[in-house]
């Protein structure tokens, strides 16, 4: 997919920002964030605008994407609901990629200079802070592990293992589609593997989530190759 500079949409930060609702403060080393709205197909930041603050997903879909030297759009994450992103910002003067709306957002917005100072002050909710990147790291790491899996199955398997809660069950708060993107693979191979999954009894399917059989009754599942 293309898309040259020439083409790309002026940037102008979207929605008003407003205080969050009552007991939903969200607060990052006691710094209260303001929650913005953003339209889908609008953009909460660009690439190469200046770094106003740090983002947590509250409900809908926000995309990643950079753009290249040749203009070419690269994916770079599809942020999950809950989940803090553009922390690079806060020891950048720029933002190195795009936030899109993908469907209609909110986000809480954290301001940079109010948190990094809190931050510099705070070494308790430093710490805290610093704990948090490390298990996004983590995560990030363990997809990235999970990528490597050759057989879809199994792939599939160990992600809903990650992803579900301890009765073995996940919700999914996004599209199959999107799920499949997350972990490489195309949205008919993730299909198919559901299927072989559902037809070996390691998964039933129902509306609006997956159970995994095999963890509620405490069996283990090896999937076909």
């Amino acid at each position: 997919m293309k898309s040259g500079n020439a083409n790309r949409r002026p940037y102008r930060p979207q929605g008003t920002p407003r205080p969050p609702s009552q007991g939903s403060s969200g607060s990052i080393a006691g710094v209260l964030p303001t929650v913005r709205c953003v339209a889908a197909g609008s953009y909460l930041f660009r690439q190469g605008s200046a770094t106003f603050g740090i983002f947590r997903l509250l409900n809908g879909r926000i995309h990643l994407v950079r753009v290249n030297a040749d203009g070419a759009q690269v994916s770079v994450h599809m942020v999950r609901r809950g989940e803090l992103f553009a922390e690079p910002s806060l020891f950048g003067a720029r933002y190195h990629c795009d936030a899109v709306a993908t469907m209609n957002s909110e986000v809480f917005m954290y301001p940079k200079l109010e948190l990094t100072k809190r931050l510099r002050d705070d070494r308790e909710a430093l710490w805290a802070f610093t704990g948090e990147l490390a298990r996004r790291v983590q995560s990030l790491r363990t997809l990235l592990e999970l990528r490597q899996t050759r057989s879809a199955p199994k792939r599939v398997l160990q992600f809903l293992r990650l992803r579900s809660d301890e009765h073995g069950v996940l919700r999914p708060d996004d599209s199959l589609k999107r799920l499949a993107e997350e972990i490489g693979l195309t949205h008919e191979a993730f299909y198919r593997a559901l299927a072989t999954l559902e037809r070996e009894g390691a998964v039933k399917r129902s509306p609006g989530e997956i159970r995994i059989e095999g963890e509620r009754r405490g069996q283990t599942i090896r999937p076909q190759e």
